[in-house]
């Protein structure tokens, strides 16, 4: 298993959860969804569209051959576990580790992604017994990671994985010998539990911030999304001292009660740090020690808000900016007999040698189409390269002509209405939106300029409808206040009208409204 080394370089730090993924490129963040089969696989549509959401959010860095990726795991599938192994140099820990791991997990070393880190310096036995080291071992089935590696791969990313408890606990600022950190996300929650600073154990909670929105919602007989809503402002001062805010303080200490019940106080130690959008609300911390007894301190860790900086992903970026090695287990994708490997040549050089010669006596007669075959290999890898990048063309096409029939032809529609109006006209107001509802409000010189105007809007083929909902005289009884309403096509069959001669001296003295919805 190699030892990876961080280098003071900027990378991309990523944090891989069951649902979302989250990367941060320097102040840029980028977080996403995603969408998993029965199995716990990603969807061939996800990868594809992870795929292509990270192609275009890294190509800035199209220039540079190859960018570092720091990736966060979930602790789902992840075992850590702490062995105790003879003291012995880096590359014998590294031959017997496959065996202990062997011995200690249900898989097959070959099966498994699997990392290391020292806990404690060597201990001398008594007796004249061999001196032992403490190493923590973090294990994964390599085709999870696999699958991850190879999305990253192809957007030009060099991935190095860790677990994303331990990245959150390098955020602990002075953690006492026994401490605990929990990240509580939507559906379940990450515990990882350290004892003189070494971690023993990562466990996953059935509980998340979406159970404080259903104790709301049941408490208060609210909806959903109300109980959402006052559960993000419940430590806002007006509604903290109302009977609704009372009563939702109380759904919530009943559901913090439960979560109490499922963390045992071996697992917690001196101090139980909190994590995640949930436990951003001002009084959790105070609230849940009170559940667990008060005999343990609560204290939340302040991460900076942002799109794709969550405590994972700041708390590797800070491991990896730090001077020297990591004290964090990495996994790395491995074979576990890779030593094996390096020794072969040696070992069987003379057998190897001896099978070139009667390979190159034998090969002879074939000397014309052995110095033909390379030029005929290069031409096929160039054919099969330029079949690969074919369905890439497709998808980046596909992308753009997306985006190019999704835009509303706005202008369009206002070219038609600049040059449907009469001269003298003067639009005050115009709202357009993206369901092709029209609101049009203008001062005209007489009634007969309003029928002109909605005769030519129609005759445009822009516009299915158009009504003339008011027409009032100014003040000053010398013009008319028209508004309209109308439906204008934003895919219209009739071709694009051809500019006039003479532009009409519209004035537009109001902001033109439009919207997307």
């Amino acid at each position: 298993m190699k030892r990876l080394q961080f280098i003071n370089s900027p990378g991309v730090y990523l944090e891989i959860g069951h649902n979302s993924l989250r990367t941060l490129d320097g102040e840029d963040g980028l977080e996403l969804s995603l969408e998993r089969q029965e199995n716990g696989r990603l969807t061939p549509g996800c990868a594809e569209r992870l795929t292509l959401s990270l192609r275009v959010f890294l190509k800035k860095h199209n220039w540079r051959p190859r960018l570092r990726a720091f990736c966060a795991l979930g602790a789902r599938g992840i075992s850590l576990r702490r062995l105790s192994l003879p003291s012995s140099s880096k590359e014998g820990l590294e031959r017997l580790l496959p065996f202990q791991i062997e011995r200690e997990f249900p898989i097959h070393p070959d099966e498994l992604a699997w990392g290391y880190t020292p806990l404690s310096p060597e201990q001398v036995q008594g007796n004249g017994a061999p001196a032992v080291q403490e190493l923590l071992v973090a294990a994964v089935k390599k085709e999870v990671l696999q699958e991850y590696a190879e999305l990253l791969s192809g957007c030009g990313l060099s991935p190095v994985f860790t677990l994303a408890a331990l990245a959150r606990s390098s955020l602990c600022p002075k953690p006492p010998g026994a401490y605990a950190v929990l990240d509580i996300g939507r559906s379940h929650s990450e515990m990882i539990s350290f004892d003189n600073g070494a971690p023993i154990s990562v466990r996953i909670l059935p509980w998340g911030g979406e159970n404080l929105t259903q104790a709301i919602e049941q408490g208060l007989k609210i909806s959903h999304i109300d109980a959402e809503k006052l559960k993000i402002r419940l430590d806002e001062e007006p509604l903290a001292h109302s009977e609704i805010g009372q009563q939702a303080r109380t759904a919530v200490d009943t559901e913090l009660n439960l979560l109490a019940r499922c963390i045992r106080p071996t697992w917690v130690g001196e101090k139980l740090y909190l994590t995640g959008s949930s436990a951003r609300l001002k009084d959790l911390p105070p609230r849940l020690a009170k559940a667990m007894g008060g005999s343990t301190g609560c204290e939340r860790l302040e991460v900076t808000p942002g799109e794709g900086r969550s405590a994972a992903i700041l708390g590797l970026k800070k491991l990896c900016e730090n001077d020297g090695a990591p004290t964090r287990p990495l996994l790395e994708i491995n074979l576990s007999n890779e030593p094996e490997k390096k020794a072969r040549p040696a070992r069987w050089r003379w057998a190897a040698l001896a099978g070139l010669l009667i390979v190159v006596s034998l090969s002879l007669r074939y000397a014309n189409a052995l110095l033909q075959k390379p030029r005929l290999s290069a031409r096929v890898s160039e054919i099969q390269a330029l079949r690969q990048n074919l369905p890439n063309i497709d998808r980046e096409l596909s992308f753009l002509q997306y985006l190019k029939t999704n835009q509303p032809p706005y202008l369009e529609p206002l070219f038609a209405i600049a040059n449907s109006a009469a001269a003298g006209t003067r639009i005050e107001s115009l709202t357009m939106n993206r369901r092709g509802d029209l609101s049009l409000r203008a001062t005209m010189k007489d009634s007969q300029q309003v029928v002109d105007l909605r005769s030519k809007l129609i005759d445009s083929g822009l516009f299915s409808t158009v009504v003339v909902e008011e027409q009032s005289p100014t003040p000053d009884r010398q013009k008319l206040i028209v508004r309209l309403s109308g439906q204008w096509k934003p895919n219209p069959e009739s071709p694009r009208p051809g500019p006039a001669k003479t532009v009409p001296s519209t004035k537009i003295e109001a902001p033109v409204k439009m919207s997307n919805d």
